[in-house]
């Protein structure tokens, strides 16, 4: 079998002559994914943003503000967040006092794999 090869490659190698041949790799497919932006105060919201990026028009993304119990992270408001552009949510914190906070992005991209980003965590007084 390795006398098979060594033909072949000799054959080839004289059918191309003493010129090279360079084979370029393939091209890397984009991968979907989540983004996820810088979590921040404004008045008495609590905003976030979120996207999509490389994945087909029709993908979505959950995107929720979240807030820290002390055990766990609480969801609040909620968006629906799309490919290639920002999507924001944003919650109401008036009358919480001082808490932690943040943004989180999740979803399930081309072949099934689940992608979860968060963002920064903001502890401020509302």
């Amino acid at each position: 079998m390795k006398t098979h090869r060594h033909i072949a490659v000799a054959l080839f190698t004289a059918a191309l002559g003493a010129g090279t041949i360079t084979i370029a790799p393939a091209a890397q497919a984009a991968t979907c994914d989540v983004q996820i932006g810088t979590t921040y105060k404004s008045g008495s919201y609590i905003v976030g943003y979120g996207s999509l990026s490389n994945c087909p028009s029709t993908s979505t993304a959950k995107l929720t503000v979240q807030r820290w119990t002390g055990l766990y992270w609480k969801d609040y408001a909620t968006a629906t967040a799309h490919q290639g552009y920002d999507t924001y949510v944003r919650q109401n914190c008036s009358g919480t006092g001082t808490q932690t906070w943040r943004t989180l992005i999740s979803g399930t991209t081309i072949g099934g794999e689940y992608r979860t980003k968060a963002s920064n965590q903001l502890r401020v007084s509302c």
